[in-house]
């Protein structure tokens, strides 16, 4: 039996449907007897299938993505699907852009995610199309498409409700009879002029001149999935905005007052919903210092936790995304968020201090290898260790700056929209995706020459996150043991924000 009697090998017959479809072969109808007969592409293989089928070592190995080939596919080894979106690409001549500046890692796992860089990686390692082209020339000589359908020329003279296409141009009938008219391209193919970056919009339709009153068809453009993140030239707007927020917020104190624990030693027992609104009424606008200039005592600590809930209220009231939200949704979200802004922020002030603890903003500092206050050691005795290796660990290996500062503690702000109304659902995920977006741009432009070395730095801080929550829940179950034994007086306001089950928004009757 000859070799174009065979499809394939018999021990691989099995396993080949997962990686290639059947339009992957085409059917040779001069075969005498009426009996198809089937003829591969003009890729060959240089090995031995069925002696090698079982023997992992002699595998071939796809150069575009890594992944198992079985011979040689337009002039380098390429698996079945590397080979199948080559031969797309080529034949359609398509032009793809690529979302991330043109350097996407191109793996087994991830080639399906930019087109863009996985045809310029197909160019580069060596795949030729003008093997394409001659496989496509032979198909169009025996009368076929890529998929088997009958192709039509431009000699051909067709007519569709009474109108003659004199001068057609290049025509397809589709498989349910409808005509494709297609727009001419550049007979070229390479990496530069199908997987080009260009910003210019181009016409999505075309126009048919043949009759006497011009009609608009509407032409078949295939691209990679349109962007929401910024241009690269302007990837600092978002970051610089958040950051002016921060240092309005953060130097908001009009008036010199003193810092001390006596003007805010009293209890305050108003809920959350009143003082948030009005945070002039838990603590003064006092000049925020976190610095270790002396060890935390119990009456420091809740003049802090204080000092924390005035600026977390004037940041929320100057962030555009969070007064675009309803009243009620804005107190179910600042209620829940407020913990984690506190871990987050004195974590990154104490950071920047070079302080191995956690500073508050009245100049007292925690550090657990110092003496310290023995209610204090036992307040933080379980979250002290998580605090300085999964949150403090990360800021100082990764160097992280004002702008990640800011664009960090936006994606956490707006992590979650759980308990809010439609519409707040709605506006939190978009403000999440905004600043996620915005916090790769500038990972990207600024600090990585690469999208990979992007992706995992933000992956990093994602992890922290993840920390944070878990130091919140666990801070959540201090404060409630601590206030249940009267270790330390903490007042009504603090216990409540502490609670361990977050506010729901009512549900409509």
């Amino acid at each position: 039996m000859t070799s174009g009697e065979m499809l394939v090998d018999p021990v691989l017959e099995p396993f080949l449907p997962k990686y290639e479809q059947i339009e992957d072969y085409k059917y040779d109808f001069s075969v005498p007897g009426g009996m198809p007969n089937f003829d591969t592409s003009p890729s060959t293989s240089n090995c031995d299938l069925s002696s090698s089928a079982g023997s992992q070592s002699s595998r071939l190995i796809c150069d575009v993505c890594g992944d198992v080939a079985f011979g040689k596919h337009y002039g380098i080894n390429a698996c079945n699907g590397c080979k199948g979106f080559f031969r797309r690409s080529v034949w359609s001549r398509r032009q793809y852009s690529c979302r991330f500046g043109g350097t996407c890692p191109m793996m087994k796992e991830n080639r399906n995610v930019c087109r863009s860089c996985r045809l310029k990686k197909c160019f580069e390692v060596g795949m030729n199309p003008d093997s394409v082209q001659n496989e496509r020339d032979r198909n169009a000589k025996n009368g076929l498409m890529a998929n088997g359908a009958p192709s039509i020329t431009p000699s051909q003279n067709i007519s569709t409700n009474s109108t003659n296409f004199s001068n057609p141009k290049e025509l397809t009938i589709l498989p349910n009879g409808s005509i494709r008219r297609k727009r001419a391209r550049p007979d070229c193919f390479d990496a530069s002029t199908q997987t080009d970056a260009k910003l210019e919009i181009q016409d999505d339709y075309d126009f048919d001149h043949s009759t006497s009153s011009p009609r608009i068809i509407k032409t078949e453009r295939i691209s990679t999935p349109p962007s929401d993140l910024p241009v690269p030239n302007d990837y600092m707007s978002i970051p610089s905005m958040l950051y002016q927020i921060e240092v309005q917020v953060f130097y908001n104190n009009p008036i010199e007052v003193d810092q001390s624990i006596n003007v805010t030693k009293a209890p305050i027992n108003l809920p959350f919903e009143i003082v948030f609104r009005r945070p002039l009424m838990v603590c003064a606008r006092y000049p925020m210092n976190f610095s270790n200039e002396r060890f935390l005592t119990p009456n420091d600590l809740i003049d802090g936790w204080r000092r924390h809930f005035t600026y977390y209220s004037d940041w929320c009231h100057a962030m555009p995304d969070f007064l675009a939200l309803s009243s009620e949704d804005q107190i179910i979200i600042a209620k829940k968020k407020i913990i984690l802004h506190g871990w987050f922020v004195h974590a990154y002030y104490s950071y920047k201090n070079n302080v191995n603890g956690i500073c508050f903003a009245n100049g007292a500092a925690h550090l657990s290898d110092q003496m310290a206050d023995p209610h204090i050691t036992e307040f933080y005795k379980e979250c002290m260790p998580r605090y300085l290796h999964y949150v403090i660990g990360p800021m100082r290996n990764y160097e992280m700056d004002d702008h990640e500062m800011v664009l960090v503690k936006s994606v956490m702000f707006f992590s979650n929209e759980s308990g809010l109304s439609a519409e707040g659902r709605v506006a939190v995920a978009t403000a999440r995706e905004k600043y996620l977006s915005a916090l790769y741009n500038y990972e990207r432009n600024a600090k990585c020459s690469t999208s990979a070395q992007a992706t995992l730095r933000i992956a990093k801080f994602m992890i922290m996150l993840s920390a944070i929550t878990s130091l919140t829940h666990l801070m959540n179950e201090t404060v409630q043991m601590t206030s249940l034994f009267e270790i330390i007086q903490f007042d009504e306001l603090i216990q409540a924000t502490h609670k361990t089950t977050p506010p729901q928004r009512t549900p409509p009757p």
